[in-house]
This record gives structure tokens, sequence and C-alpha cells, in this order.
């Protein structure tokens, strides 16, 4: 019955006029930044809520800095139908809005990709919540990446496994489908920049997980444990965090283990190996649920759009108040919001720490530590 109702709450949503998704506190007087998403697919209803509730975030962080004092901030919400052609018909709508200063999209890297295309030659910075494309930034110099790219995530855990514990070998186990090619990849590259070796470096595949090959790979692991000092085991999806766990039930190995994030997701901890026990895990998000002034916060945001302030939530909140930030430093000039983030920018987010350079894009992550299956943190990393 609740999956009905969702249904057709998101039906009714999305089948609403994109006029009505138009304004958000928009006057003659307000600084104005666009929020262009894929809230629809090609205009009709889809179940993906990522984009709604990034939506939410952003119009959150705008309510609060609005509520605040200062300049006034208006919204321009448009759904992009992850429709490339689609998007020159807000263009035109954009070109005739006043004071407008940056852009918001988008959540998916292909839909950004076209954001870039259309909307980079109006000059204003376009900022990226949740996209990770290891290109995007390098598509424009307005781009601002607020996600740090895959490749950034192997290169922080190599970073925090060399010159925070200072450890000199390293073996890798990765899976060949999906992202976690890049990040083993990039893990290694960089730890053989700082003067370690990999000694030991095998991957799997999905279709693996399930027959004797991994576990012969597994016993391949075991035998090269005495050859390194660490051990990253980089996962794309919550399956193969499952299963690895499930096969390395036996495996001792006392030693520094790391691991990406969907670690933290995975069902591997309901009945965890024992080299699960003091896991590292690097991540773009972190919060204390506990935290009184998190605890005051969820409380106002659910007030403000009836939903909890969740993980997805909080990638358009840190976004926007990042872009804010900029733009105030920037005296609300665009050119040199997005200059100001070329020469080195840091700003202190909800989940995270959002550190730019050069390049446009982020270059921090938390770093988590597994005690007694509660991860805590241990500190907030960067290039």
């Amino acid at each position: 019955m609740l999956k009905i109702f969702n249904f057709l709450f998101l039906s009714l949503l999305f089948s609403l006029p994109v006029r009505s998704q138009e304004l958000f506190d928009l006057s003659d007087d307000s600084y104005n930044i666009a929020v262009l998403l894929p809230l629809t697919d090609k205009g009709q209803p889809t179940p993906d809520r990522r984009s709604f509730q990034v939506l939410e975030g952003i119009k959150y962080a705008v309510h609060l800095h609005n509520k605040n004092g200062g300049e006034k901030i208006g919204l321009f919400i448009r759904d992009t139908r992850g429709d490339e052609a689609f998007l020159n018909v807000i263009k035109d709508e954009l070109m005739t809005l006043k004071n407008l200063k940056g852009i918001i999209g988008s959540t998916l890297s292909k839909d950004t990709k076209d954001l870039i295309k259309v909307f980079s030659d109006m000059g204003l910075p376009i900022v990226s919540p949740t996209a990770t494309d290891e290109l995007l930034s390098q598509l424009s110099p307005v781009v601002i990446q607020a996600n740090p790219t895959f490749s950034t995530r192997g290169r922080l855990a190599a970073g925090f496994a060399k010159n925070f514990h200072g450890i000199s070998s390293v073996g890798i186990l990765y899976c060949s489908d999906g992202y976690s090619a890049t990040l083993a990849e990039s893990f290694k590259k960089e730890f053989e920049n700082l003067g370690g070796k990999v000694t030991y470096y095998t991957s799997y595949t999905n279709a693996s997980l399930r027959n004797e090959q991994l576990k012969t790979m597994i016993k391949g692991l075991e035998q090269a444990a005495e050859k390194f000092e660490g051990l990253y085991l980089p996962v794309s999806n919550l399956m193969q965090a499952t299963f690895l766990s499930e096969q390395l039930k036996t495996f001792k190995y006392s030693k520094y283990v790391y691991g990406n994030q969907d670690w933290l997701l995975s069902d591997a901890f309901r009945d965890p190996a024992p080299f699960l026990e003091g896991l590292f895990v690097t991540t773009d998000y972190y919060v204390d649920f506990n935290d009184p002034v998190f605890l005051q916060k969820n409380k106002e945001f659910y007030s403000f759009s009836g939903y909890l302030f969740d993980r997805t939530a909080m990638y358009g909140f840190d976004a926007t108040n990042m872009l804010i930030a900029l733009l105030e430093k920037a005296d609300f000039d665009p050119t040199a919001a997005v200059q100001a983030a070329e020469t080195g920018f840091e700003f202190e987010g909800v989940k995270s720490k959002i550190v730019l350079d050069e390049r446009r894009t982020n270059l921090s992550l938390s770093v988590l530590q597994n005690i007694n299956n509660v991860f805590g943190l241990i500190l907030k990393f960067k290039i």
C-alpha cells in the first residue's frame, strides 16, 4: 500500500507544470541561482528520488541564508527532464533573468555534461553537488565539482595509508567491474608515487563472487599476506562488500585494512568477518547523528520539508552553501567566484569538508574507523 501511495505522490508531483516549480523567493533585489535537476525522465514520473531530495537540501540552505540576513538569494528551479534538447528552452528563460549568479546541477554525471555543454558560455559558476565523473571540471573553466571523483578517492586513501600510518607496502584486491577498478588503480599509482610498494594486486569480477574463482583468490591473498603491511579493498556495490566479508571470515589479518564508503551501507557488519574490526573507510559524508546541533537541524529540516535531513539532502545543502560562500567572497561577481575557487577554497559543510584547488574539484574526504561495529571519525583528510 505504501509503494502505491509513493507512486501516486510522485505521479502527482511530476505531473505538475514545470512553471509551478520555477520560483523560490525570487525578487528584483535578490541575487539568483538557477537549480537545474532531472526531476522527471523526459517529463514522465521516475522512482529515483535523489534529485528531489537534493533539491530540498538546496532550498533549505537558501531558506536559512535568507532567514539569517545578508544578501537575499532567490532560486530559479527547473526540471531538466534528463533531456539535453530541453535545456535550450530553459536557457532562453535564464537569459531573461536578472541578477543570475550561478547554476547548481546536476545529480547525474551525464546530465551535468549536458548542462555544461549548453550553459558554460554564460560565464556562470556551474556547481555539481553529486556527480563524480573524472572529466567534468575539464569540460569548462566554470565547473565546480563538490563531490570528489573516484580517482581522487583512491588517491586520498593511499595518502592516508602512506602518510598517516606510515606503511611501506600494501596489497590490493578489487573488482574489475564498476568504479572499484578506478579506486584501485588510483590508489596504486598514488601509493607508488609516495614511495610505497604494491606487493599484491589482484582483481575479481562480479560473476566470480558466486563461484570458486573468488575462493581461489582469497587463498592467494592469505598466502601473500606476509608481504604487505596494509590491505586495500575497494568495492563498487554492496553485494561485493557482503560477499568479500563472507569469503574472508577465516582470514586472519591484524594489520591495516582500508575500504571505501560502500562498505558502510553493506550487510557486512551484521555478522562481520574478524578482519573488518578496525577497518578504515574513506567517505564523502560523516555526521554524528547524536550531536545536538545536527538534531536541531534535522528537526528544522523536517518542519521545512517534511523529510528527514538525510545524506542525499546534505549533498544539495553543502553544495549550495559553498556556492553562496564563494559568491559572498567575490561580492557576487560570478567570474571572481570561479577565480576564488581556483586559488584555493575550503568550506566546512554539514556532511563533509569541501577543499578546492585550481582544478575546482573537491579534494577532501573523511576517514572513519570501525570499532565494535561503530564507525567513528578519525580525521578529515585532503590531498
